[in-house]
């Protein structure tokens, strides 16, 4: 098996305190690789100088040794650098172009993985949608972190099969594999950051008393795309008057947009008599390791659709704490309901009610409006999770067992060696079948585009010209070499030189045509191989162009 990883850099935020989960599950993941994969090489097709550069760094930072086991390809000449390749991976669900650059290569080619990280918003739709009219098959896969992203792929492509079927009498259905494998942490780094001694110390920092339920929240601080807070701050504060113990809420994240923090304050100043609320950035020098080790007990109530599986709920259970959270996407998929903490359960409207809501985002083409069009009608059951809290905070013992069976959950189930296991079993399996499958022509023969968007030039324009070049087309030429070398010292003359012989091959070629003096392109082209044919008809049209040689009728 040979995988190679296309990859670019990840983005940057504007301010420091930004953190992109994209980002950090991307980096997790090759860092991951680089030292749980088993290739001998790790090869990347980089999309500039600058992603590779960054893949490099994120190797050197691993220990593999760079100057030997990291290959980059060029990305721009899949002919040249993609036969050996039986796996193509890119860490994003991004796969449609490498399918249809797959069609260049000679043999079967290589199999292909993405990775999808979130289903809502019209970009990833059509994303994922143009798989389906992609000549794509069983050996292409999209890795899906959690049930319920697999099963929005699915619906997705229902719908475009619907249509389609409908539209044109088929019975289209899209083979890509939506395999489900969750993203991963690194466990050992969990137990590092969550001993006595940092539990003391964040305690401490906090002024934290010894008797006192700390409920931690992590995340981007945002009703609009992360989790509303009115039903956590009710569940919180009800939770707080029942208690036996003091409970106080910490949120530790960062603010988004930065206006978002005027929201909160004045929610919590109206709903939070009891109960404390803080806010922690996540840059905050005294917390370089986050307030894992301080908390007693794990809270996310996630109503938004643009979350796919949940990186906290993991690192939660990692650090061994209980966790309560909203019965959402990928959230139900790790935490398991009264053994590692409780799923909180969530309602929506009925699928009637979402029409003028998708009607809405088309026209008006604002997907943060989307997502809180959708949000604001997304309830999460306050009273139950009041019951959770309370029942936490009471119950040393329960806090203690849940935490311990969640901590082993994530060592078995989340940490990366696991997890870079599956990849690469996966990345096996798909190449094997590859191999294995005999070669489908999904392309018909002679088909002039290599994409719908990217047709042949001079088969979709060859009306605009008065005529085109044949066989029975006559030439000769009519520069001397004083005049042929003034067109050849002129690099505005070699517009795309790769498309055309080199220069030394073009004088060769012109040295036949003068000597054969006036001679039909038949003449000509019949004495190279077939595979040359292509070449020397665009040579010859850039003579006829430059004037080095004319047509004679």
């Amino acid at each position: 098996m040979t995988v190679c990883i296309q990859y670019a850099r990840p983005t940057s935020g504007q301010n420091d305190n930004e953190i992109y989960g994209l980002d950090v599950a991307v980096n997790n993941l090759l860092v991951a690789w680089f030292k749980y994969g088993q290739q001998e090489k790790f090869i990347c097709r980089p999309i500039d100088m600058p992603s590779f550069e960054h893949f490099k760094a994120l190797a050197l930072a691993s220990g593999i040794d760079v100057d030997n086991r990291v290959v980059g390809l060029n990305a721009h000449f899949p002919k040249h650098n993609l036969e050996p390749i039986t796996c193509l991976f890119r860490p994003d669900p991004l796969i449609t172009d490498l399918v249809w650059q797959r069609t260049q290569l000679q043999g079967r080619g290589f199999a292909t993985c993405g990775l999808i990280h979130t289903m809502s918003g019209e970009r990833i739709a059509r994303v994922v949608s143009d798989l389906c009219t992609a000549p794509s098959d069983a050996t292409d896969a999209l890795i899906c972190p959690s049930k319920a992203i697999r099963d929005a792929v699915q619906r997705l492509w229902q719908i475009h099969e619907d249509y389609l079927n409908q539209r044109f009498g088929s019975s289209f259905r899209c083979p890509v594999q939506t395999p489900v494998i969750p993203l991963g942490i690194d466990t050992e780094k969990f137990l590092r950051i969550t001993t006595k001694d940092k539990r003391a110390a964040q305690r401490q920092a906090l002024n934290a008393a010894p008797d006192e339920i700390i409920i931690l929240f992590v995340g981007r601080l945002s009703f609009a795309t992360k989790a509303h807070p009115l039903p956590l701050l009710l569940a919180a504060e009800r939770a707080a008057k029942r208690s036996k113990r003091k409970l106080r809420l910490v949120m530790m994240g960062y603010f988004k947009p930065q206006d978002m923090e005027t929201h909160f304050r004045k929610l919590i100043a109206d709903i939070c008599a009891t109960v404390q609320v803080d806010f922690i950035m996540n840059n905050d020098p005294r917390f370089p390791d986050g307030l894992w080790a301080c908390a007693d007990i794990f809270t996310s109530l996630i109503d938004n659709i643009q979350e796919s599986f949940g990186l906290t709920p993991i690192e939660a259970m990692a650090s061994g704490l209980p966790s309560v959270i909203s019965d959402w996407n990928g959230y139900r998929d790790s935490v398991r309901d009264g053994q590692d903490g409780y799923l909180i359960p969530t309602l929506i409207p009925p699928p009637s009610a979402g029409q003028e809501i998708a009607e809405m985002y088309y026209n008006v083409g604002n997907h943060g409006v989307y997502l809180t069009a959708t949000v604001q009608s997304t309830a999460v059951d306050i009273e139950r999770c009041a019951e959770a809290f309370q029942n936490l905070a009471n119950d040393d013992e329960k806090r203690m067992r849940m935490g311990e069976s969640a901590r082993q959950q994530a060592r078995r189930t989340y940490d990366w060696k696991t997890i870079i296991k599956a990849y690469e079993n996966l990345w096996q399996e798909l190449a094997q079948k590859r191999q294995a499958c005999a070669k489908t022509e999904v392309i018909p023969k002679n088909w002039p585009a290599v994409h719908p968007a990217y047709p042949n030039p001079w088969q979709m324009f060859r009306g605009f010209s008065s005529a085109t070049l044949s066989l029975d087309t006559r030439v000769c030429t009519q520069l001397n070499t004083d005049e042929i070398n003034v067109v050849f010292r002129h690099e505005m003359n070699f517009f795309v030189p790769e498309m055309l012989m080199s220069k030394e091959m073009m004088l060769d070629l012109i040295t036949v045509i003068r000597n054969a003096g006036t001679t039909k392109i038949n003449e000509i082209i019949s004495k190279f191989p077939s595979l040359e044919h292509p070449r020397l008809w665009r040579c010859f049209g850039w003579l006829l162009k430059h004037g080095i040689i004319k047509e004679v009728k």
